[in-house]
């Protein structure tokens, strides 16, 4: 950024630091600014209408949340909810200051249309793979994308369930024939 722009986003960004589980933006929110994951993660999610929550997306450190940069350019009301993951660290850089940083600042266009187009795809795929995919596959594949590069990943089969928006005795039934067939072991 030019010297002027990175001394006004310096001045203006507002950091939120917090433990997992704390909720941050609420359905039907009006969104503050542009949410920049610096330490942990944001979990986006949904409500169904028999009360169960399903992931979206996570919003991890370099990246904001698609959402929010959506709402704040177009005055829409925020369609989900977002918590934080673990201990959390987020620059929040406020709407109106965004707005003309993007306007004058090619980095922040560029990182404004990546965020997008990446998210975009991510959200494609997901949809695909709920339309498509049964929940084992679906299960295999949610563990593979937390476990990254990893080959363990330390989570509940709660955790799983509200991830996928199913019950945890479903998780535990998949778990287990997964287990079975020796493509995960669970401790």
């Amino acid at each position: 950024l030019a010297p002027q722009s990175r001394d006004l986003l310096t001045a203006s960004v507002k950091r939120i630091a917090c433990d997992g589980g704390v909720p941050l933006v609420a359905r039907g929110d009006v969104v503050a600014g542009a949410y920049l994951v610096e330490k942990g993660a944001l979990r986006v999610y949904y409500v169904s209408a028999e009360g169960r929550e399903g992931t979206l997306y996570w919003v991890e450190p370099g990246q904001s949340c698609v959402l929010a940069l959506n709402c704040m350019f177009s005055g829409l009301a925020y369609p989900a909810w977002v918590e934080s993951e673990g201990q959390t660290e987020v620059a929040l850089v406020p709407g109106d200051v965004y707005r003309r940083l993007f306007t004058i600042e090619p980095a922040v266009q560029s990182f404004t249309f990546d965020t997008l187009s990446g998210r975009l795809f991510e959200l494609m795929a997901l949809i695909e793979e709920t339309a498509s995919q049964g929940l084992e596959a679906r299960i295999a594949a949610f563990l593979l994308r937390r476990a990254k590069d990893g080959n363990s990943i330390a989570i509940t089969q709660e955790q799983i369930a509200r991830h996928l928006a199913t019950s945890r005795e479903v998780v535990s039934r998949v778990l287990r024939v997964l287990a079975a067939r020796q493509l995960i072991e669970t401790s």
